[in-house]
């Protein structure tokens, strides 16, 4: 396996090239006069290109850093099967140590892909919610079609305008199998291979031009059995493509999860981050070893490095421990694994954003839930723990996106006293997203009546 400092400059070479490479290509300082919505159309399109170019570097350096890390999982996997088998504890031991450490990378370099994948669409978490369809599709890229995705890909991206992202390099993009942006449009691809799928495919081309809509019941009798099972699997997928694509050049349509329509309404109020105490920690740390921060009077924030990451997972939970019972403490690498916004969206420098991705800064983050509700409450939004019998009750009907501490959910009342269940997407934005929670309640609060059907938090 590559040393720590091999990781860290091939991180490193990755992310230049996927998040920097435009600006650099641009020349000294190319926010002088301005940013790149004040300039001309004809820097724009170069800006724009030459981002673009930085994009298709970085994807194939991902391409062959996946496969690596990919082989090397197998491989390990391979030993620990053989270390339980021969019962040797200490082996399996750092087996496991080191599967841990190809999981994170893996988990790292897919979070460089969602980082590309959020700027091309325009960092919009509701259009990342639709890709993602809460299912767990990590695949082996030699196992999946990645060949002809890679020469479809390659072949879209010879144009300079255009870029095609290979999905599965990603964490969150679940639908389809190409993510491509033309001009300032985005599209989805599913790519099929092999003479079931060209059938496949030539039956819904005649569809399409025959005009008729798709009815499983007449494929008795004209395929067997395999072929409509893959044919209704198609169906499903375009459906979930359409209704992806609706939602992002629309702002509406119907949720591919939920089956429910869904608008998406822009905030009354602008979103505060506290991205400045994040900024203020990462100086503090320059000269300690720790450094410490309370947001809204419940976001615990730590950031240590060197010996003081022996701190880390003990000094916010037990702060928090004599607070309250009701908290969640979180590592902030698991952002790599979240659905939000990536770390190279953070106003971090970018040998901060690498020392944290590679363990040499850790930063923690703990949520103080009572101090929460009550943060909500006097700022005017009704906000209470439900009991367990309620929560128990509205568990199913929460389709799974209900949060829960100790077996107990929150209800919020919006203006129009309307009950709210509180999701994880709330959670994550206060945790990941970097919102401070005082925005959050006052977004609530200045919800229009008429926005009933605005995506759930």
């Amino acid at each position: 396996m590559k040393t720590l400092d091999e990781y860290r400059v091939k991180l490193k070479e990755i992310a230049d090239n996927a998040f920097a490479y435009g600006i650099r290509a641009m020349g000294a300082d190319p926010f002088k006069n301005g940013y790149p919505d004040t300039w001309d159309k004809e820097k724009q399109k170069k800006f724009l290109s030459k981002c673009h170019e930085g994009f298709k570097i970085a994807q194939k350096q991902l391409i062959e850093e996946v496969i690596y890390y990919q082989s090397l999982l197998r491989e390990y996997t391979t030993h620990l099967k053989e270390s339980r088998r021969q019962r040797n504890k200490n082996k399996e031991l750092e087996i496991n140590n080191s599967i841990r450490i190809i999981e994170q990378r893996l988990s790292t370099l897919s979070h460089i892909a969602d980082g590309i994948a959020w700027q091309l669409i325009g960092g919009q978490i509701h259009i990342a919610r639709r890709f993602h369809i809460r299912q767990d599709t990590a695949k082996f890229l030699d196992s999946s079609n990645i060949k002809h995705a890679i020469e479809v890909a390659d072949s879209i991206n010879k144009n300079e305008d255009d870029f095609a992202l290979i999905s599965d390099l990603t964490n969150f993009v679940q639908t389809g199998d190409l993510l491509i942006r033309h001009d300032t449009k985005i599209g989805i691809m599913e790519l099929k291979e092999g003479a079931v799928n060209d059938l496949i495919s030539a039956f819904f081309e005649a569809l399409e031009k025959s005009g008729e809509l798709f009815d499983e019941r007449k494929l008795e009798g004209q395929f067997d059995d395999n072929t409509i099972k893959q044919i209704k699997r198609v169906e499903r997928q375009k459906k979930r493509m359409t209704q992806v694509t609706e939602i992002i050049n629309n702002d509406k349509g119907t949720d591919p999860v939920s089956g429910k329509p869904i608008r998406v309404s822009t905030p009354n109020i602008y979103t505060e981050y506290y991205h400045d105490q994040f900024v203020q920690l990462q100086v503090d740390l320059k000269s300690k070893v720790w450094a410490y921060t309370v947001i809204d009077g419940c976001v615990h924030i730590g950031m240590y490095r060197d010996q003081g990451i022996l701190m880390a997972p003990i000094a916010i939970e037990e702060t928090l421990k004599s607070l309250t019972e009701n908290y969640i403490i979180i590592d902030w690498l698991s952002i790599t694994e979240n659905l939000s916004e990536p770390i190279f969206g953070k106003p971090f420098s970018p040998e901060f954003i690498i020392d944290v991705l590679t363990g040499k800064v850790k930063i923690i983050i703990g949520l103080d839930m009572d101090m929460l509700i009550e943060l909500f409450n006097s700022l005017g939004l009704k906000t209470r723990w439900m009991t367990v019998k309620e929560t128990n009750k509205n568990k199913i009907s929460a389709q799974g996106i209900m949060f829960t501490i100790n077996n107990k959910g929150i209800v919020i009342t919006t203006p129009q006293n309307k009950e709210v269940i509180l999701g994880g997407g709330i959670i994550s934005k206060i945790l990941y997203d970097s919102i401070k929670p005082s925005n959050i309640a006052l977004t609530f609060l200045s919800l229009d009546s008429d926005n009933s059907n605005k995506e759930k938090q």
